[in-house]
């Protein structure tokens, strides 16, 4: 086992060592609209590794993207972004005019950043966005939206594959219905984080399967599972190890989207693919101490970082920031709490057969921990062979 960890040791090591390839991964876009009397200005920011998924900007195919390339397809780039971006003031269309082009150097690669003012017919009161850059090409993107008013007030919102659209009304204050907007946004977007993302379900689904059983050391040293006997016990001793992961996760995702701690895409990827396959072993080998919460909590720490690039560049205030961070982990924790309400009872009552702790906790800790484990490949070489 000590030889194990020395080589899981020298892997992140060698992951923090940049290669040329990288995996494509999870997306983020970043809309700022303000709007001022009839006019809206838009700034919409697209990773040109996205572009190039959607529209072709590697035009010789020598992997990296130029600025004159990005140039060459300026027109294909306006066509696509606004065929999939509309903007809508009190139920009247705004139409976009020009757009000026910029690039942007954010923390995961470089951006398209396209400028342009849309043309309302009077001064919007109540604002909707209908988004879908991407969702054809990945599943998991998502574009996070800033809209300031000339009061001051913030509105934040994210929208996705499943909420395509967002509508706002400007007129409130930022500590009135512009906070239930945020809150209510943020929310969602943290339960979708969950359900949506393979890498919490996985490393969840690895924490709740053994969790009907408590380890017990025999008197040869040896660690073995017995039954649980009061499924109150499972589901507090459950709730803990969930709360302690989503402190964690809280932890890394504040610290990262404060810019306090930086950890590169590829190896906060390949970690977290690593958090699973540990967890999947311990679930068969039992190498690992009894109590899960300080495990979930330590691994959590990595899983935090899974979504810690994309919320820096929203550039809220100090305010609006903390009020979505708070409610991005609520939605995660509501998250879980139901997969736990759902799974437990089930487990309780298969954890005294002969299947489920010789069939179906090995079985399917194996199968999460051999694909964890291609992941971590994938992502440690920077293949970009897996499709999530």
């Amino acid at each position: 086992m000590k030889r194990f960890l020395t080589t899981i040791v020298f892997c992140l090591i060698f992951l923090a060592t940049p290669l040329r390839a990288h995996a494509h991964s999870a997306s983020t876009a970043y809309l700022r609209l303000l709007p001022r009397d009839a006019t809206v200005a838009v700034q919409l920011s697209v990773a040109l590794r996205d572009l190039d998924y959607a529209v072709g900007l590697d035009t010789n195919g020598d992997g990296r993207i130029t600025w004159g390339e990005v140039r060459a397809r300026e027109t294909a780039i306006d066509a696509y972004a606004l065929s999939h971006l509309a903007i809508a003031a009190d139920g009247a269309g705004c139409p976009p005019g020009p757009v000026t082009h910029l690039t942007d150097q954010l923390s995961d690669g470089a951006y398209a950043v396209l400028q342009f003012n849309a043309a309302c017919s009077g001064k919007p009161h109540r604002l909707r966005i209908d988004y879908s850059l991407l969702f054809d090409q990945d599943t998991l993107h998502r574009g996070l939206i800033n809209i300031v008013t000339s009061n001051g007030a913030n509105h934040a919102g994210v929208v996705s594959p499943t909420t395509r659209s967002l509508s706002l009304d400007l007129s409130a204050s930022e500590g009135g219905a512009a906070f239930f907007d945020t809150v209510e946004s943020f929310c969602v977007t943290g339960i979708d984080h969950l359900l949506t993302g393979i890498d919490h379900m996985l490393f969840i689904t690895m924490l709740l399967i053994p969790a009907v059983f408590v380890r017990k050391r025999g008197a040869d040293g040896r660690e073995t599972q017995v039954a649980a006997n009061n499924f109150r016990t499972v589901f507090v001793e459950s709730l803990k190890v969930l709360s302690a992961f989503t402190l964690a996760h809280a932890t890394t995702l504040t610290l990262s989207v404060l810019r306090i701690v930086y950890i590169p895409e590829r190896l906060s990827e390949s970690g977290i693919a690593l958090t699973i396959v540990l967890t999947a072993l311990d679930n068969i080998f039992h190498f690992m101490p009894a109590r899960r919460w300080p495990l979930a909590f330590a691994f959590g720490l990595v899983h935090g970082l899974g979504f810690a690039s994309a919320l820096g560049p929203l550039d809220l205030p100090p305010v609006a920031l903390g009020v979505a961070l708070v409610a991005f982990n609520l939605g995660l924790e509501m998250a879980q709490i139901t997969i736990a309400a759902v799974v437990l009872p089930l487990g309780f009552a298969l954890r005294q057969t002969l299947f489920y702790p010789r069939r179906v906790v090995p079985g399917i800790s194996a199968a999460v921990g051999l694909l964890a484990l291609a992941w971590f490949t994938d992502r440690a070489a920077g293949l970009g062979l897996m499709p999530f």
